[in-house]
C-alpha cells in the first residue's frame, strides 16, 4: 500500500479522478447504510470469499465459502488488525490519496446503542463516535465494508479478507449459521467477476 500511496502523490491526475468517480457511486449507497433506525449485523451464508481480484495486496490467498456477518443492506463487514477504538489506524483524511474510508468506509449507525446483532455472530456489538459518526464495533474492533464489494452489487461475494493495505491485514467477520435474529446489546448469486478495485498503475 505505500506504493499505491506515494503512486497517488506523485501523479495525482487521472488515476485519483478514477478513483474519485468510484468513491462518489458508493456514497449513495452509503447513505442508506448509515441513516437506518436501527441497525442489525445479522448473517449470510455460503457467500463467496475470495481476495483474487485484489492478489496484489494479499498476505495469502483466499478462496472459500463462508458464513458471514453483514449490514443491514447485505454487504460483508471486516476487521482491521490491531485496531480499537482507542488505536484508529483506518483514519479519513482530506486526501484521495490517503483516505482510508475511500476504500474501507465504516460501518455506522443513527444513534449510539442502537445496534443488535444476529445469534450466529460471536462478541459483543458496540458503537463509539469517529468523526462525527457512530460506528459499529464487534468486541471493541470497529467495523468497515470493502468498497469494492458495494461497487460489484454482489452481496454474496466478499474479496477484502486478508489484504495488507494502510498499515495492516483486513480480515472478515466470519459467522456460523445463517439466522437473521437479532440479539441486542446496549452500548454507547452467482459469484462476479470483480475488476481491480484500484487505478491502473497503482501498486
Amino acid at each position: 500500500m505505500p506504493r499505491l500511496l506515494n503512486a497517488a502523490a506523485r501523479r495525482p491526475g487521472r488515476s485519483v479522478a478514477v478513483l474519485l468517480a468510484g468513491v462518489a457511486g458508493v456514497a449513495v449507497v452509503l447513505a442508506g447504510m448509515a441513516f437506518a433506525k436501527s441497525f442489525t449485523l445479522k448473517v449470510t451464508s455460503n457467500v463467496h470469499v475470495t481476495n483474487g481480484p485484489t492478489s496484489q495486496f494479499a498476505v495469502k490467498p483466499v478462496n472459500t465459502h463462508e458464513a458471514v456477518a453483514v449490514g443491514p443492506s447485505g454487504f460483508p463487514v471486516y476487521t482491521f488488525q490491531g485496531e480499537t477504538t482507542h488505536h484508529i489506524i483506518c483514519k479519513k483524511t482530506g486526501s484521495a490519496s490517503t483516505d482510508c474510508w475511500a476504500f474501507w468506509p465504516p460501518v455506522t449507525v443513527s444513534s449510539p446503542g442502537s445496534a443488535s446483532k444476529a445469534s450466529g455472530i460471536k462478541g459483543k456489538i458496540g458503537t463509539f463516535k469517529n468523526h462525527g459518526l457512530n460506528q459499529v464495533t464487534i468486541n471493541g474492533q470497529p467495523l468497515y465494508y470493502f468498497t469494492p464489494d458495494l461497487m460489484s452489487h454482489n452481496k454474496h461475494q466478499a474479496t477484502g479478507d486478508e489484504l495488507k493495505t494502510f498499515g495492516s491485514i483486513w480480515h472478515i467477520v466470519k459467522a456460523s449459521g445463517s439466522s437473521s435474529a437479532a440479539t441486542s446489546t446496549p452500548t454507547t448469486s452467482s459469484t462476479m467477476t470483480q475488476t481491480n478495485p484500484y487505478p491502473p498503475g497503482w501498486g
